[in-house]
């Protein structure tokens, strides 16, 4: 779970710890924001080589917000990725 907001200082984070992960759980309840290099930083991870299979839960409002504004709400398979 984050304790704040997931942006860069929060990616910075995560890219410490992910290290050769297959799977990547994030827990938004507690984030008010979401910038796009967070969103940008999803993006390549699930596309990459080899992709990870990223879970959010809990996205604030901003967060597909920002998926429509960079068009990756068509792209993204958000059924699979937004959990309860």
């Amino acid at each position: 779970m984050l304790s704040g907001d997931f942006n860069l200082k929060a990616v910075r984070v995560i890219k410490e710890l992910l290290d050769d992960r297959k799977a990547l759980a994030v827990d938004l309840t507690n984030s008010r924001f979401v910038n796009s290099k967070a969103i940008i930083f999803l993006h390549k991870l699930m596309t990459g080589k080899p992709a990870v299979d990223v879970r959010l839960k809990n996205p604030p409002k901003v967060f597909f917000e920002l998926l429509t504004t960079l068009q990756l709400h068509k792209v993204w398979e958000l059924d699979n990725i937004i959990e309860p």
